[in-house]
C-alpha cells in the first residue's frame, strides 16, 4: 500500500474538519493527521475558521429572528397599550369600589391593634415593677390607668380577674 502525500489530503481536509467524510476517508486522514504537523495545523485553522463561520452564521439566523420578532412586537404595540389601559382603568374602578369601605374598618381595626399593644406593654411594665419594694402605690396607678384608658383590652380583662387588684376593692 502506498504511502499518500500531503497533497493527496489536502483537498480532504476541508470535508474531515467540518465532519463529511465517511469513517474509511476519516480514518486515514486522521492516521496522516498524527504524523504530520503542517497537515495538523491546517486542519485545527480549518476547524477554528468552520466554528467561527458557524457562530456568524448563527448568530445572524438570531438577529434574523429577532428582528422579525420585533418588527411584529412593534405592529402589535398600539393594540396593546390601548388593552393595557383599559385593564389598568378597569382595575383601578374594581379596586376603588372595593376598598372604600374596608379602608374604614382596616382604620379601626389598627387603632384596636394599637390600643391592645399598648395595654399590653403598661401591664408588662407594671408587672416587672410590682416585685420591687417601695413601688406599690405606682403598680397600684399604672393598673387603674389600664382598667381606665383600655378597658376593652385583654390586659384590663386580666386584671379584672386577678387576685393581685381588684377595682371593686377601692
Amino acid at each position: 500500500m502506498t504511502k499518500k502525500s500531503c497533497e493527496d489530503f489536502k483537498d480532504m481536509l476541508v470535508d474531515y474538519a467540518d465532519g463529511e467524510l465517511s469513517e474509511c476517508d476519516s480514518q486515514a486522514v486522521a492516521e496522516h493527521l498524527a504524523e504530520c504537523p503542517a497537515c495538523r495545523n491546517v486542519a485545527r485553522a480549518l476547524e477554528r475558521s468552520l466554528r467561527l463561520a458557524k457562530a456568524i452564521w448563527l448568530d445572524n439566523l438570531e438577529t434574523a429572528k429577532t428582528a422579525s420578532v420585533r418588527r411584529r412586537v412593534v405592529r402589535l404595540l398600539p393594540w396593546a397599550a390601548i388593552a393595557a389601559a383599559i385593564l389598568i382603568a378597569a382595575g383601578t374602578l374594581i379596586l376603588n369600589s372595593l376598598h372604600r369601605p374596608a379602608d374604614i374598618e382596616y382604620g379601626r381595626i389598627e387603632r384596636q391593634v394599637t390600643s391592645v399593644a399598648t395595654a399590653a406593654r403598661l401591664l408588662a411594665a407594671t408587672q416587672i415593677l410590682a416585685p420591687c419594694e417601695g413601688t406599690e402605690s405606682i403598680v397600684e396607678e399604672q393598673y387603674r390607668y389600664i382598667l381606665d384608658n383600655y378597658a376593652d383590652t385583654p390586659a384590663a380583662a386580666m386584671l379584672r380577674n386577678s387576685n393581685h387588684f381588684r377595682r371593686d376593692s377601692q
